[in-house]
Formats: structure tokens, sequence, C-alpha cells
């Protein structure tokens, strides 16, 4: 039976998705500036095919079939004004280099952010974090300088970021149903879709589920959502959150459970915090991981989506060394400290005294420091489960939630990967 968290995803998808990837980076490679002028003169043509198509054939179709007039007539006079109006088509093509460039500007403000914390703490290796900054962000200033025609150049980084994109995809495809890579510990980069695209993943889900649940109330959510691998084991937990609270609970958090105790790293102090609480001493707590689900249930009114991770007795092993890692590196942190009058105000607090928490800061490392863009809970969390050997890890190591989730949905749909088993805690 199909399950609401079923995706059809395909090793043949992957493989086509692959192939069009390429194709198109090679078109924005090869002919710049041209490629969205074609696709702007192609989406008019056919909204005007279409509109013509509706308009001859309303008299062969049922009436309640029949599109209004009135809109038929509004698209065949759009689609002949506007597909022919040069300065919509080059305002067209301006707003996609502005959007890439502003978007190199973003990447190049968190390289760079980063590149500022590590030094503030005397993390190295850090210069390839300051010369990111730089290139790209001289990149993107150049792209969104009024002087100049950008177009062919920002097109042409689109156009290589897609072959890349395009690259990762066919991998995916060709190793679908291979069970060469189950138990290699082995990681390998990749490209995933920009972290705008990804961000919504989590609360897009929880919009998915909430429609099904209106349109199913006679199904219970776990009966709908919940689904195992035949024979399969999880022997570690990856938990993703999302709410619809704000903007932040939308894009999601996550975290990890093993032998029955959540990890999570976050900006938990709010003395630290600093730039609209995006930057904060990084701490990390393991508390009880029934506790914690009914905390985040019943103070944040977080949804949870959980994927089961099966582990080799290596892959295993290699996650405790990493655990005994980061364990030297803690210092014990009691949060009602930080509270007014020692009042249990903070989430941090409820951790300690609802869900049987224990807190730490670093003493010392990259995760010293929290940065929302870069060393976020996703990377705590994916230097853990990494070590089984997850592809997730970008070219520049900057990871969302809706990133994570969107890969480990994925990787569920293979009959072979690590994800045996996902779940839903609402």
């Amino acid at each position: 039976m199909k399950k609401l968290s079923d995706l059809g995803h395909t090793g043949k998808q992957a493989l086509l998705s692959g192939l069009v990837f390429m194709t198109l980076g090679l078109l924005f490679i090869l002919y710049g500036h041209q490629i969205p002028r074609l696709g702007y003169q192609l989406f008019f043509a056919y909204l005007f095919i279409t509109a013509l198509w509706q308009l001859i054939s309303r008299w062969f179709r049922r009436k309640d079939l029949r599109e209004n007039l009135l809109i038929t007539l509004a698209k065949l006079l759009l689609s002949s004004l506007l597909a022919n109006a040069i300065w919509i088509e080059n305002t067209a093509v301006y707003l996609l280099t502005a959007a890439i460039a502003i978007y190199l500007l973003f990447i190049a403000f968190v390289h760079l952010v980063t590149w500022f914390l590590y030094r503030q703490n005397g993390i190295r290796p850090r210069f390839h974090y300051l010369l990111d900054g730089l290139w790209i962000g001289g990149f993107g200033l150049y792209s969104i300088s009024p002087f100049h025609d950008a177009a062919n150049f920002e097109l042409f980084l689109l156009g290589w970021y897609l072959m890349a994109l395009g690259l990762t995809r066919l991998r995916d495809g060709f190793f679908f149903s291979s069970q060469d890579r189950v138990n290699s510990l082995k990681r390998r980069m990749r490209v995933s879709l920009p972290i705008v695209l990804t961000a919504l993943i989590p609360a897009k889900t929880l919009q998915k589920v909430n429609a099904y649940l209106q349109e199913h109330d006679q199904e219970s959510l776990a009966q709908a959502y919940n689904q195992t691998k035949e024979g399969a084991e999880a022997k570690l937990e990856i938990f993703v959150h999302t709410a619809q609270t704000s903007l932040f609970s939308a894009i999601g958090h996550v975290d990890i459970c093993y032998q029955g105790r959540v990890i999570s790293y976050g900006n938990y102090d709010p003395t630290s915090e600093k730039f609209f609480g995006m930057v904060g001493d990084g701490v990390l707590y393991s508390c009880d991981r029934e506790s914690y689900i009914e905390l985040c249930q019943r103070e944040d009114q977080k949804t949870l989506f959980g994927y089961g991770i099966s582990l080799t007795p290596d892959q295993e092993a290699a996650v405790q060394e990493k655990l005994a890692a980061i364990k030297d590196l803690l210092l014990p942190w009691d949060p009602t400290q930080a509270d007014q009058s020692g009042t249990e105000t903070s989430y941090a607090s409820k951790i300690k005294t609802q869900a049987d928490g224990e807190l730490f800061k670093f003493k010392g490392s990259k995760f010293k420091s929290y940065f929302v863009l870069s060393t976020n809970c996703v990377l705590l969390a994916d230097s853990i489960v990494g070590q089984a050997g997850t592809d997730i890890l970008s070219p520049k190591g900057f990871i969302a939630p809706g990133t994570y989730q969107a890969y480990l949905d994925a990787q569920y749909e293979r009959p072979y990967s690590l994800v045996v088993s996902k779940k839903i805690y609402q």
C-alpha cells in the first residue's frame, strides 16, 4: 500500500534529471543569455497556443469543461503583446542575473562570517573561508554592478553549477540499486540545490501531512506515514523538526538520537546571542528521547520527522569514536545560572529539568561558536552520522535542515541504503 511518505524516486528518474541538468548547464555555458530569452519566448508561445486551442475547442467541449472566455481572450492578448516586448525580455534576463549575483553575495557573507568566528576562536584551517568569501563576493559585486552587462558571465557560472548538479544526479542514478556503498565509510562530495530552494522543505512536508489528515481523518497518521524496510534495524535516528509558528521554526532543526539519548546542538544561551540570534555560543545537550519529543510537541508545537539509520559494526564503531572525540571538547554548562532569578525561563533550562538533559559548551573546535548558516545543528549531526559514510556533505560544507531531509528522503527510496525507516511524531 502506498504511504504518505512515499516519494516514488527511481534510478531512471535520477538519471533523467541528471541529463536534463547537464544539458541545460551546457546550453548556458555555450549560449549564455540567449537561453533565458528563448525560454521567455517559448513560454508566451505556449500560452498563446493553449489559449488559441481553448478558444477553438470550446465549441466541442462540455460547458463545465470550458475555460472562461474572458480569461482565454486575456491570455491571447497578453501573449501577443508580451512575446515581442524586448524590454520585458531584457528585464527577465537581468532579474535572473541579479538573483544569481545576490546568491553569490549571500554565500560570500557566510564564508566571511565563518572565517571571522574561526579566527576569533583560533580554529585552523580557516584561510580558505576568507579566500572563498573574497573571490565569490568579488564575482557577486562584479555581476550586480550597473556599469556593464554581466549576464553571460553569471549564466556561465550557472551553467557549470548545473553541470555539477547533473553529475551528482547521474551518480545517484547509477548507484541507486547498488549495494557496494552501503557498508562504505568513505564520504563523497555532492552538489545539492541552493539553500533558498531547500530551506522550506520541512515546512512543505508538514503542509502535505496536514492536508492529508484533513481529507483522511479516519486514518491515523502513523498508519499513513510510518514505514520500515523489511528485516532492517535502525541503530541511530535523525530527527528533522519543523513547526508553523515562525519562519525559523518552519526552516527547521536537526538532531540525532543514539542509544535512547538525543544529541542536539544550537544557540541555547540567550546571553551570548548576537546578530539577531544568528551567532552565539555553541551549546550541545544530551537528553532523554521520549521526554524530549514530548517537550518539543508541548512547548513549540513541533512536528518531528524521524529517519532510522542502519549501521554495520564498523560504522557504529566510527560513530562512537566521533562521539567520544566530541565529548573530550565539552565543558559542563548550567543554563539555570543564565536565567533571571534562577527561574526556568529558557529552553535550555527546560531541557535540563524536563527532559533529563545534560548541557555543555565547547572549549574548542569549530563548534565553539554557533552560526546558523554554517556551523549549525545540521553540521554537528552530520559530523557524527557522516562517520557512517553519508555523502550529503556539500563542496562548501553548508547544509540546511531542508537539504538534509531531502537527502534522507531520497536515500530511503533506494532499496539498499543506510536509511531504513521513516516515522512522524506529531
